[in-house]
């Protein structure tokens, strides 16, 4: 936690952090190219810096680098979407049956916690900036009480790709009409219930719907 601090306020990391920020509240928009030198001018930083947070954040998905060319914010096209949710919705199924047998009142608990936070964000006591994090953090915290290292970084990495999809096309600051908290309660109580079948089920069905909030037109 130290080290992350630490990082956040260096150079690199302060680039890093405005950069995710702008894309994060839709002040870059989905195939924008970006320019480093306004980047640098806007942030209080030098090149190098944000150079450095470009390259990160390609390599996490936000952004499209094309060499001898620049860097654009990231415009997945709808097959890519559509394939990145199939396969996250078939992970996260094959983790809650591993899970299931692993049930604790632990990670009930951890689970009735993270549902509190997400709350708190449809309430604003808690900034919508973190609700792609928490959101995360109840899936993940299912998938790694399987037990499973191999799955759960699978299923980490397909989360992280459709995080981006997420904040690139679902209006996901506004959360009127946002489902996903609903479903989590449903999940919570198919777990405390150990309905396998239907637990597996509502995780597909939840994912999909995740798909079917992206406004991507026709």
């Amino acid at each position: 936690m130290i080290m992350d601090s630490f990082i956040e306020q260096t150079a690199p990391g302060v680039a890093y952090s405005e950069i995710k920020k702008m894309i994060m509240l839709k002040k870059l928009k989905p195939g924008q190219r970006l320019a480093e030198i306004t980047l640098s001018q806007e942030i209080g930083v030098s090149r190098t810096p944000v150079r450095e947070a470009l390259r990160k954040l390609t390599l996490e998905g936000w952004l499209r680098m094309v060499p001898n060319s620049g860097v654009w914010v990231a415009s997945p096209t709808r097959r890519e979407m559509i394939n990145a949710y199939e396969v996250r919705a078939k992970l996260e199924q094959w983790g809650i049956e591993e899970a299931m047998p692993n049930v604790t009142p632990l990670l009930l608990r951890l689970l009735e916690e993270n549902i509190e936070e997400e709350q708190a964000v449809y309430e604003g006591r808690i900034s919508a900036e973190k609700y792609p994090e928490i959101n995360s953090r109840f899936h993940l915290s299912i998938a790694e009480a399987g037990g499973n290292e191999i799955l759960c970084q699978h299923i980490r990495t397909a989360i992280n790709t459709t995080d981006v999809y997420m904040v690139l096309y679902e209006n996901y600051l506004d959360f009127s009409n946002n489902r996903s908290l609903s479903e989590h309660r449903k999940l919570l109580e198919l777990i405390k219930e150990r309905d396998t079948e239907a637990a597996i089920k509502m995780i597909g069905v939840h994912v999909h719907n995740g798909f079917l909030d992206l406004k991507l037109g026709h």
